[in-house]
């Protein structure tokens, strides 16, 4: 790796290929996100608090849940 990226406060941040789009080098996977056990407030702090903390990556899929964790990550 050439460059190891930025830190900024406490998060490092990376240039992301071509884009050169800046994001976080720490991501939030969502398959959690929305599970049935998992209640949606519980979900929707989870990610503030991700936000909050600089993460500004997060992957997430329509099949995941049926749908639940794409809504309450979005």
């Amino acid at each position: 790796m050439k460059d190891a990226g930025e830190l900024h406060g406490e998060m490092l941040y990376r240039l992301l290929g071509s884009t050169r789009e800046c994001l976080s080098a720490i991501g939030l996977g969502g398959s959690h996100i929305g599970k049935p056990s998992v209640p949606q407030s519980e979900s929707i702090r989870l990610i503030h608090q991700a936000i909050d903390r600089g993460i500004t990556f997060m992957d997430n899929s329509w099949d995941y849940n049926e749908g639940q964790s794409k809504m309450r990550m979005g």
